[in-house]
């Protein structure tokens, strides 16, 4: 499932995923809450990934440039 911007935490999209019976979620760099700086945190996901039986995929920017050093 794509990660909803109505929730505030990733806690939240993660009961969603799990009362959907789905098996993972799409996280969008496009969200201020999962920019780079936030998915730095990987062991984070591992750990929610593992405690919940679900994945992430991470999905780039749309307006991403390859050629921007940013």
């Amino acid at each position: 499932m794509p990660i909803l911007i109505e929730h505030r935490r990733l806690e939240e999209s993660v009961n969603l995923c799990k009362q959907l019976k789905l098996k993972f979620i799409e996280l969008n760099m496009n969200l201020p809450l999962y920019q780079i700086e936030v998915l730095k945190n990987i062991n984070r996901f591992k750990q929610i990934q593992e405690e919940n039986d679900i994945y992430f995929t991470i999905h780039l920017d749309e307006n991403l440039n390859v050629c921007d050093f940013n």
